[in-house]
């Protein structure tokens, strides 16, 4: 439920976000059947991919532990591949808005400018 909260606060700020040439995906361990049909429901335009070996999710260190899931995180990544500022949920409702989100986008984006 608090996921597909925030995948559709997300799609809200797709826009802004490419405005500024920054692109974002989900990552879950959902079949890409099942994250077909929540994209379509969500009406989300932006990838969600598919992790269900949890291969990705473990090595951005955000497997729960004991369960086959992800805790809820937020990356920011250089197109270089630096991660320039993460969000790692404590809980299921630790989760930044859009509006931090967006904050933090522009911060990495003013810091990587040569």
């Amino acid at each position: 439920m608090f996921c597909r909260y925030q995948l559709g606060e997300l799609a809200h700020v797709e826009a802004d976000l490419a405005k500024r040439g920054v692109g974002m995906a989900g990552i879950s361990v959902d079949e890409p059947s099942d994250s077909a049909t929540l994209a379509k429901d969500l009406d989300i335009h932006y990838p969600l991919l598919s992790d269900p070996k949890l291969e990705t999710i473990s090595a951005y260190g955000v497997a729960m532990q004991g369960r086959d899931i992800a805790v809820p995180a937020i990356f920011i990544v250089l197109r270089d591949g630096r991660v320039t500022w993460k969000k790692i949920g404590e809980d299921v409702n630790d989760r930044p808005s859009p509006a931090d989100i967006l904050r933090r986008v522009d911060e990495a984006l003013a810091a990587s400018k040569p």
